[in-house]
């Protein structure tokens, strides 16, 4: 089975679990470990510690808020320390939401597709609506 840790700092990944569960309904296999102004405690730790109430046999897909953040870092060490651990850096919903909706370990060709996927999904609107209205004039003529 897998399971999903949201890691960010603040409130993002508090907030990404919470969309997630008005969308799917049971998110107790997503977890979330938040990284607040004034924490003293070390995340890599609680981290470590949640993975090992975990059993045994499961996968683990760390999803991060921003490649290279002290977060990240910190998770990538827990990676390290643990062989059930996949991190993954720059999480979006539709991420999450994919790796959410995948109860068995993902093939990494399939979790490329999932990551190239989320990334398409960042798009600036503005600008793509301004070039369908170019295409648009450019056909009238």
């Amino acid at each position: 089975m897998n399971q999903i840790i949201l890691a960010s700092h603040g409130g993002l990944a508090a907030g990404a679990r919470d969309t997630l569960e008005m969308i799917i309904g049971d998110v107790s296999r997503v977890h979330v470990i938040s990284l607040k102004r004034d924490d003293k405690d070390q995340i890599d730790e609680r981290t470590i510690a949640l993975i090992d109430s975990f059993d045994a046999s499961d996968k683990v897909y760390i999803l991060t808020d921003m490649m290279g953040s002290s977060v990240n870092n910190s998770m990538v060490s827990v990676m390290s320390k643990r062989a059930s651990v996949s991190v993954i850096a720059g999480m979006n919903f539709p991420l999450i939401l994919e790796i959410a909706l995948s109860s068995d370990p993902l093939p990494q060709s399939r979790l490329d597709e999932i990551i190239a996927q989320s990334r398409a999904g960042i798009q600036d609107v503005a600008a793509l609506l301004a070039q369908k209205v170019q295409e648009d004039e450019e056909d009238d003529l």
